[in-house]
This record gives structure tokens, sequence and C-alpha cells, in this order.
């Protein structure tokens, strides 16, 4: 069970939008002094442009500093023998998780557990659930 209380977030629609929301949320600090396209760039994976909202760890730290709501889920990939960091997914999947999470995640593990995605949206959160593992979500969801 986690110690601090964490705030949900009804993200808005746009990489743009939800990298300010939260970094207005965020204490002062010196992400406030760039310009938004470049705290874009250093938070999410696929930076300004690009499809998806995946974080990466800078956006992770970002995300775990305004103390949002978020929820983990086993993402049912099996690290390779003697990996203790990286997760390799393959491309297709890493796609389908671009068109099919439109909510802010990140992919990661643990150590001494298997790769893992966090996603920071009650209802993903909530369908991913009912569906009973991530790749059924997947598989159910249309793009």
């Amino acid at each position: 069970m986690r110690d601090v209380k964490y705030i949900p977030m009804i993200f808005p629609k746009t990489k743009k939008q939800i990298t300010q929301a939260v970094l207005d949320s965020l204490p002062r600090g010196p992400h406030h002094s760039m310009p938004i396209d470049n705290v874009m760039f250093d938070w999410w994976l696929t930076g300004r442009g690009g499809q998806g909202l995946r974080l990466n760890t800078a956006g992770l730290d970002a995300f775990n500093l305004a103390k949002l709501e978020y929820y983990d889920f086993p993402l049912g990939l099996t690290p390779p023998k003697g990996s203790k960091r990286r997760i390799i997914a393959p491309e297709s999947f890493v796609q389908e998780l671009i068109k099919k999470i439109s909510c802010p995640y990140y992919l990661g593990m643990r150590k001494g557990s298997d790769p893992f995605i966090r996603v920071y949206d009650h209802k993903t959160a909530m369908m991913i659930t009912l569906h009973g593992t991530l790749r059924d979500y997947l598989d159910a969801t249309s793009i």
C-alpha cells in the first residue's frame, strides 16, 4: 500500500496540455523557466511530436513529484535472460500501446519483478482490470 496520498487527475487531450497541467502542479523548479516544448522533449519518450503518451524516466520523476495517482499492471513480457533493467518489447507491441493507451503511461521494471506498465488514468486502469490482463484489454480495444 502507498503511504503518500496521490492526486487523481483528469488529463487533457494533448501532450502539450498534459505537460502544462503537470508542470503547474509541481513546486517551482528549473522546468518552469523552460519553454513548454523543451519540457515536453525532456519528459516524453516521443518528445515534442510523435504519437503516444509514453513517459521516459524524467517524466516519471515529474509525475511522481506531482503525486499523481497511478496504477501498475504486469506488462506480460519476460525480459531476456541476463537482462536486469531493460525491457525489450516487440515493435508491434510498442506500436499497439502507442495507438491504444490514450493516457500517460510508463514502461518499467522493478528489481526482482516482471516488467510493468504504469497508467495515470483511473478509467484506463479500470478497463484493464475488467478485461483481466493488459493483453486482453489491448485485444478488445479498437483504434
